[in-house]
């Protein structure tokens, strides 16, 4: 039996899948919650699987909802695509574009390098920082679009890329059953950071500053050394230090939200490179 799917309902599972709760998705697509709900069922219905699990905190993707949320990004980026095609407009110029550093080990340089084989003539600018720094760059005009972590930007995000984040050791690290767990943090806010905090209060697992860092290296550094545990996307994981979900009574570990920003009047080189990062995620 075929099956058709429209671009907009494409666009709304998108939108539902970077919120994670339906009603921040209908806000974002300026519809009402109850009519993106209905769309949803409608999809599930005419593709015949269950794309999300509803939960108290929002809405978790299926297995068969994660196929379909990267079919969907590729489908919306090719038509982004042919219609810049068919009006003629090759994507020329340079495009300055930052990330956070726990990025750089993730699939978006990948992406990154995708959108440069399809787009020759664009000259792509990379820098990497805080998010805070990532928030000023854009503020001040030194960048054109960045990624970072929503809770230090005051705009609004044009989408957002959401990462699992794991518990990680060092493969030597030995834990003492009757002392706190120690933990290695950073300096400053971080919204996954607050995350961690507030997952362990709420398991009631005792546990003590084991580092403080300042900077990803530092982390890792502290990692591998055996001075904490540590918060990180699975990819930024060294081959010396280990995932220890599922021990030491700890829960699951909190996702990792990052906002993608624009710059102002945004040209059609930035909205392309802004597309692409997410499809490509």
């Amino acid at each position: 039996m075929a099956i058709d799917v429209d671009l907009r309902s494409l666009k709304m599972f998108i939108a539902i899948a970077e919120a994670g709760v339906i009603s921040q998705a209908a806000d974002r697509l300026a519809r009402t919650q109850a009519a993106v709900s209905m769309q949803l069922q409608k999809m599930e219905k005419d593709l015949d699987v269950k794309l999300v699990t509803r939960t108290s905190r929002g809405v978790v993707l299926t297995e068969p909802g994660e196929v379909v949320l990267a079919y969907a990004r590729k489908m919306i980026a090719l038509s982004d695509d042919m219609q810049r095609h068919l009006a003629g407009k090759k994507l020329v110029g340079r495009v300055r574009l930052g990330m956070v550093e726990d990025l750089a080990v993730t699939r978006l340089p990948a992406a990154i390098a995708e959108f440069r084989r399809h787009h020759p003539s664009v000259d792509i600018e990379l820098t990497s920082s805080y998010s805070e720094g990532l928030a000023r760059s854009l503020k001040e005009g030194r960048s054109d679009i960045v990624v970072g972590d929503p809770a230090r930007f005051t705009q609004a995000a044009k989408s957002y890329i959401s990462r699992e984040l794991v518990w990680c050791a060092s493969r030597m690290m030995v834990f003492d059953d009757a002392a706190p767990l120690p933990f290695i943090l950073f300096d400053g806010t971080c919204s996954w950071q607050d995350k961690m905090i507030a997952s362990l209060a709420e398991a009631g697992i005792p546990w003590e500053v084991g580092c403080r860092v300042s900077t990803f290296s530092a982390m890792i550094s502290a990692l591998r050394a055996g001075l904490g545990i540590g918060l990180l996307l699975q990819e930024g994981v060294p081959a010396d230090c280990e995932n220890i979900e599922g021990r030491c009574g700890l829960p699951t570990a909190p996702c990792a939200e990052f906002g993608v920003y624009l710059c102002d009047n945004p040209p059609p080189i930035v909205e392309a490179l802004a597309m692409f990062l997410r499809s490509g995620y």
